[in-house]
């Protein structure tokens, strides 16, 4: 509702303004009405005003001048004068002042709204605009997200990034380089006994001081990827990246409950090479495992072999995971017989332990990409994995995963073979607890976010039964519990489940 503010010293004219015509039909209301331009102004300080209709001819003020000061307050505000025969040299300067519209009394009807209406397509017109650059400016990070990271991976070239930071204003210093990406360590197991609120709001504290760190000490440009770790593409005013690097490791942790890992790629002199630090970089973090966290991890430090194995490690551990989706348990098993020839060139107890329980964070984060939790799945607790500390032996460990990759498997099987169950179940608690609306098919698939063929569909597959005819059902049993009640009239229960009955066809009662 757009809001109007009248103004006239003639109180009849006034009134017949606010008696006379059909604002709600036009998306109106009276914000307030008043005798002078002092009152006037003191309405416009006191609420928001869309539209100002004054009489130009008023006393000590007049509309002239109080359409001069009320543009000042409120400049997007919509002005309709109204003026007798004989002050029609009061036109010029109103037209001079974009006013809307300019009306002659007496006030003709179809005139004045005519005028409103063009007034409410102006305002909707703008209201629009706002709300399209409003959602523009909304998604601008996003974009900037995701075109530095498509342009990390090598999806697109460096030219498109230029010409998007030049168009938002985003300050961008080529030259030397390197890529750093930084992991939170150690997230499935330190909130794990937080609610999901709790959990994100951890993980946005990290993510804001890592920001803020980057931006205070003007480190470059970062954006975050898919799997919830930070990539920045640090500039060469870093003259020691490896420093500034530890220096915001040890930031965080001084900060947060949390730590962080950086895998940190090698230093480029052209702009077009970071992608290659990128790559080095997440080869860098790879290492974690071995090379420990909280800390800043280069490939330079990390030896060879380690390398290697964390290479080999990722895509057995990819096949491991895409077995485990598509329920291969021959599959599954023969990448755990690969994952644990690793294990065997590890030198000590500790290690191989710390193996394990990096493969089951691994399992539980691919889980997470599925909307499911291997703690939820299987019932683990965070002390039950003290378990891995009680075997012996690595094929103990090794059969323990086994076991619960199964039964992962399993689980995502079932799943699987009935898929919208759950939306199934929340579409038939909504109908139950609606049941005095229409329910048609098209308004509950707008509540759920579907197109109402494609609901319809799923919920015939899923029930064997039609999306009316259950609606129906669900309405007459409805019906059957309410008439157990001698007091109520048969129409008054059908009233009730929005099936439409007249007293007088109901015959008054029962």
């Amino acid at each position: 509702m757009y809001n109007v503010l009248l103004v006239d010293d003639e109180q009849l004219d006034l009134e017949v303004l606010r008696r006379f015509v059909p604002w709600e039909q036009l998306d109106m209301e009276i914000a307030g009405t008043a005798y002078s331009g002092f009152s006037a102004l003191n309405v416009l300080q006191e609420r928001h005003v869309d539209i100002l209709i004054t009489d130009i001819k008023m006393p000590i003020m007049t509309g002239l001048e109080l359409a001069e000061q009320a543009r000042r307050l409120l400049p997007p505000l919509k002005i309709i004068f109204i003026s007798g025969h004989d002050e029609f040299q009061y036109a010029q300067k109103a037209i001079t002042m974009n006013a809307s519209s300019y009306i002659l009394k007496p006030v003709d009807d179809r005139e004045l709204l005519n005028a409103l209406q063009l007034v409410k397509e102006q305002l909707d017109y703008e209201q629009e605009r706002l709300k399209k650059e409003a959602q523009i400016e909304a998604s601008i990070p996003l974009l900037r997200n995701e075109m530095l990271h498509q342009w990390l991976k090598g999806a697109i070239d460096l030219s498109r990034l230029d010409r998007f930071y030049e168009t938002h204003g985003i300050r961008w210093r080529g030259g030397q380089g390197c890529v750093a990406i930084v992991e939170i360590d150690d997230r499935a197991w330190k909130l794990k006994q937080f609610s999901g609120d709790q959990k994100s709001f951890a993980i946005q504290h990290v993510f804001r001081l890592i920001g803020d760190y980057i931006q205070t000490h003007q480190l470059g440009v970062y954006c975050t990827t898919e799997d919830d770790k930070i990539v920045i593409a640090v500039n060469g005013t870093a003259s020691d990246p490896a420093g500034s690097m530890q220096a915001l490791v040890d930031y965080v942790r001084n900060h947060s409950s949390m730590t962080i890992t950086v895998g940190l790629g090698s230093l480029v002199s052209d702009p077009h090479d970071m992608p290659s630090s990128y790559r080095q970089a997440g080869d860098a973090l790879a290492t974690k495992m071995f090379m420990g966290k909280c800390r800043v991890i280069t490939l330079e430090q990390a030896e060879g072999e380690i390398a290697k194995s964390t290479s080999d490690l990722e895509q057995i551990m990819a096949a491991m995971f895409a077995a485990t989706a598509n329920y291969e348990l021959v599959r599954i098993h023969d990448s755990l017989e690969q994952l644990f020839e690793l294990v065997h060139s590890l030198k000590d107890k500790l290690s191989v332990y710390n193996f394990a329980l990096y493969a089951v964070s691994k399992i539980d984060f691919f889980l997470r990409s599925l909307n499911a939790s291997l703690y939820d799945l299987l019932s683990i607790e965070l002390n039950s994995l003290n378990v891995l500390y009680e075997f012996e032996t690595i094929d103990d460990i090794k059969s323990w995963l086994r076991r619960r990759l199964f039964e992962v498997s399993e689980h995502l099987h079932v799943k699987k073979k009935n898929p919208s169950r759950k939306l199934i179940g929340e579409i038939e608690q909504y109908v139950a607890e609606h049941l005095e609306k229409t329910l048609q098919l098209r308004d509950v698939a707008k509540v759920f976010g579907f197109s109402p063929n494609y609901l319809g569909y799923v919920f015939k597959e899923a029930t064997n039964e039609a999306y009316s005819d259950f609606v129906t059902r669900k309405r007459m049993e409805r019906a059957r519990e309410l008439l157990k009640d001698p007091k109520l009239k048969i129409y008054e229960a059908a009233n009730r489940v929005a099936i439409k009955i007249s007293p007088y066809s109901a015959g008054i009662s029962r």
